[in-house]
């Protein structure tokens, strides 16, 4: 087992943060949206799984490591929950045509019910299915055909659970003007059925994991890495955008999902270190849980969108424009919460 920091896990977070912020830029060109969507929040929880593979050897016992997940996920989500209630409240009483008082409580009711808003819904997620993923290769470890009825249960959980989100309608976004009490139970319904539907993507990972032990040469890995993203590609855009948050996936949305967070970890293995994509995966927490709550890409696309009336770019440019300069607006954020508010990211 590796015991040395995966630069290349870190960039491959980086890469995911920067296409969610792409992805969070209004009027996305609809095709390069359903590329990002295939992939891009499927391949933090394949990093979750390769991790997951590496720590298998450690010594800590299941309850240490459910304590430290608890602590690295469990505390931004309530932190950054508060931050973004508290400004949602504020804004209630400030400016009451923007929102309603039956939308500000919608908004509490999937703080308190893990179903999260904006993009915290990830952590929750994240943290239930990392466990029970632990939980079920502690429980086979060892035992005859471990890895075939480990395969067998994750896509058994998840197949039943992709099945019981279109039975109960849970596709559907739920409105306001739904009773509270019943938005309530739709939104745990959808935070257990996300954690199963997400499973096999900790399985890609550990399977990864396992295969990235042995040593390959750097130029085979790139190679076969951007057949497999150009595979990504092709396959992506002939599917429905997919979305994690709001339940949109399908069994097919696996394939491409899969192929392309392999092919990116191989190339991104194949590559040096880049201290750009190691730094945004390194706090790729904090720009997850402050990029769109705290509109920073908001007021960031203002004004690019303004500068273009001088400067004239292509959408394209202007899109890459937008979530370059977004990162660069996180820097402040991240120094700011690492070095005064640690205690909100549960590192202290």
């Amino acid at each position: 087992m590796p015991k040395k920091r995966l630069y290349y896990l870190d960039m491959a977070k980086g890469v995911g943060i920067f296409l969610v912020v792409l992805g969070h830029i209004e009027y996305l060109n609809p095709d390069i949206q359903r590329w990002i969507s295939s992939f891009h929040m499927p391949l933090f929880f394949t990093v979750g799984g390769v991790l997951s593979y590496t720590k298998e050897a450690s010594e800590t016992s299941f309850k240490e490591q459910c304590i430290r997940r608890a602590k690295g996920i469990l505390v931004p989500y309530v932190s950054f929950s508060l931050i973004l209630l508290t400004m949602r409240t504020f804004e209630y009483f400030v400016q009451p045509e923007r929102i309603t008082g039956r939308e500000l409580m919608k908004e509490f009711v999937e703080s308190l019910t893990g179903y999260g808003i904006y993009t915290l819904w990830f952590l929750p997620a994240y943290f239930l299915s990392c466990i029970l993923f632990s939980l079920l290769c502690r429980l086979l470890k060892e035992k005859p055909y471990s890895e075939w009825i480990l395969c067998l249960l994750v896509f058994s959980l998840a197949g039943v659970a992709l099945k019981a989100a279109l039975v109960l309608g849970l596709t559907e976004y739920s409105t306001a003007e739904e009773r509270l009490s019943w938005y309530a139970i739709t939104g745990i319904l959808i935070v257990l059925l996300r954690v199963l539907i997400v499973l096999p993507f900790f399985l890609l990972g550990r399977w990864y994991g396992k295969t990235a032990e042995g040593s390959r040469k750097k130029s085979a890995l790139f190679i076969t890495g951007t057949v497999l993203s150009g595979a990504g590609v092709y396959l992506s855009g002939r599917l429905p955008v997919m979305d994690l948050h709001y339940l949109f996936i399908s069994p097919l949305h696996y394939v491409p999902a899969a192929v392309s967070c392999a092919g990116l970890l191989n190339i991104l293995k194949a590559l040096p270190k880049s201290r750009v994509l190691s730094y945004l995966g390194q706090n790729s927490l904090i720009i997850m849980c402050t990029h769109a709550g705290m509109f920073v890409v908001y007021y960031v696309s203002l004004g690019m969108f303004f500068v273009r009336k001088f400067i004239p770019v292509t959408d394209t440019v202007l899109y890459l424009e937008i979530a370059v300069m977004v990162c660069i607006a996180e820097i402040p954020i991240i120094r700011i919460f690492n070095r005064r508010f640690k205690h909100l990211l549960g590192r202290t």
